[in-house]
């Protein structure tokens, strides 16, 4: 027998049963899953393609993935009796399971439990209206407003199942009324944790949670999400309402084929909005959302290969092909444009955060209850990274502590000052005064007059002539300075500007109004001459 005799004899399924491997996808799952070990920290686990012939790991090599020849290369280790390598070791091991005469190391006690199909049984969950008990969890723990859960909860769009109040979003078959699942939010105390799971034998491959507030054929865009506390919470920073035609659909942590496949059957006329987390993962459940809709099939996905410090990410074919990136360097946008599947999906991101949750946190923890100023949040964010990052820690500072003043007066579009230390040594501190102005997407901090605190006399004198003498040279003090150029303005009376490959200097000068600047010009040696007259 050949290899192909093989292939067609025995499936990967089957081999990895014999060695041990235990099938922890539900019954209606298109990709089968296997793990070998505990479910909780598998030593090995693989995923096994519809078709049933090609598969890949996730936890081992990133050569370990293709057919049936493939899956026990990479295992013949575990075949004891096997007296071979290589390929020869291959044909050894089919050959002798074939022939029923083949060995393999004794599984653990974990390995030999195979999972049994149970069926998903809703009065075990007892579902109910929502209780105030988990009103209070999603409003506490989970920061959402009493207003948004009463959008959802009065349309039966979650309910409290289980003895302990967990919150339960309905899954359904897109189009379908039976609840097939509930996805289950909660708090542990005892951990200090957010609890999260499905029910058991409960559908989850198939199934998705569907917030609409119209009929479907009135539904005019759909936003997927991660899990549905994701969805509440993009709903509410964005100001959506009863009134909005959009639905919100949670996919339950894991995208399939079948999700995308039905809720494309269900909304066939919509835009798609792909709001995942703003991570590997999340990249990755871009990429296969895309590839569904067009009829295509891949697996995407990312972990830490053996021996590197940083996640992959993967996308792997039907057809063995797989691509790898480095997480940090992977964007789906640009994946998606580079394969001319752009127009596929629109991709929304979280700004600074993982998910839309956090970002709800992060909102919140300003005191803004999402107003108007929501949206300046970020740019006083990336203004304090940005003057962190020049040395300008007390001036960032200073924008945090500030921060609720400063939107509060953005939103009404006046001017607001802050002053703080740019630069400091033991004689001298140099302070700035400066006007925060909001751009199209940016903050703009503009200095208004710079001061020289004298730690000697305990004196305060005028610096704005180094201010109008440097905007007279267009050098910017946020964008083209930094701390340590002041500090060595305070102790050398120097100050050095570079521009690409142009190096400036400018002196300390004196005045009776304060402080000012002017270009340095090093002394030149007077020549001597030293020739003697005879």
């Amino acid at each position: 027998m050949d290899f192909n005799d093989y292939r067609a004899k025995i499936t990967i399924a089957e081999m990895a049963e014999y060695l041990g491997y235990t099938k922890i996808s539900g019954p209606n799952a298109k990709y089968l899953e296997y793990t070998l070990g505990s479910r909780q920290m598998p030593e090995d686990k693989i995923i096994i393609y519809p078709n049933g012939k090609a598969y890949f790991s996730c936890k081992g090599d990133i050569k370990d993935k293709g057919d049936l020849t493939k899956f026990v290369l990479y295992r013949l280790d575990k075949f004891t009796n096997c007296t071979q390598t290589g390929y020869k070791g291959v044909n050894e091991v089919l050959s002798k399971y074939l022939g029923s005469d083949l060995k393999v190391a004794t599984p653990t006690k974990n390995n030999i439990t195979q999972s049994k199909n149970t069926v998903f049984d809703i009065n075990k969950y007892s579902p109910r209206p929502l209780t105030e008990t988990t009103a209070t969890y999603l409003n506490k723990k989970r920061y959402l407003s009493r207003k948004t859960i009463e959008d959802f909860s009065s349309r039966l769009l979650i309910y409290s199942v289980g003895s302990k109040d967990n919150a339960g979003f309905p899954f359904r078959k897109p189009g379908q009324m039976e609840i097939t699942n509930f996805e289950m939010r909660n708090y542990d105390p005892a951990q200090n944790i957010n609890f999260k799971g499905f029910c058991i034998g409960g559908d989850k491959s198939n199934s998705c949670w569907i917030a609409n507030f119209v009929p479907f054929d009135k539904v005019t865009e759909i936003y997927l999400f991660e899990s549905a506390i994701d969805a509440m919470s993009f709903y509410e920073i964005n100001h959506f309402n009863k009134n909005t035609t959009c639905a919100f659909i949670s996919i339950g942590g894991n995208v399939t084929q079948s999700q995308i496949m039905s809720i494309k059957s269900l909304f066939p006329n919509v835009k798609w909005n792909c709001c995942f987390d703003n991570d590997g993962a999340g990249n990755g459940f871009d990429i296969a959302t895309a590839y569904y809709l067009k009829g295509d099939d891949c697996k995407a996905f990312s972990r830490t290969v053996p021996g590197d410090n940083f996640k992959t990410i993967f996308i792997s074919f039907p057809n063995g092909q797989t691509q790898s990136w480095k997480e940090e360097e992977f964007s789906s946008s640009h994946y998606l444009s580079s394969m001319k599947m752009e127009n596929t999906i629109n991709i929304i991101k979280t700004p600074k955060c993982k998910d839309w949750n956090d970002l709800l946190r992060y909102y919140k923890h300003f005191d803004l209850n999402l107003g108007p100023g929501m949206k300046f949040i970020p740019a006083i964010e990336d203004t304090v990274s940005q003057l962190n990052l020049r040395g300008y820690h007390l001036l960032a500072d200073m924008f945090q502590i500030n921060g609720k003043e400063l939107i509060q007066s953005l939103i009404q579009r006046s001017t607001y000052c802050l002053s703080a230390p740019l630069a400091e040594t033991n004689a001298y501190k140099l302070i700035v005064d400066c006007n925060v102005f909001m751009g199209i997407d940016t903050m703009v901090p503009i200095p208004n007059n710079l001061h020289i605190f004298d730690k000697t006399t305990q004196k305060t004198v005028s610096a704005s002539a180094i201010n109008e003498y440097l905007k007279k040279e267009c050098i910017n003090i946020f964008r083209d300075l930094n701390a340590n150029d002041f500090k060595n303005l305070l102790e050398k009376q120097v100050l050095t500007y570079t521009k690409g490959n142009i190096e400036r200097s400018f002196e300390r000068i004196l005045s009776p109004t304060g402080w000012g600047l002017k270009e340095y010009t090093p002394l030149k040696k007077k020549d001597i001459n030293l020739g003697v007259e005879i």
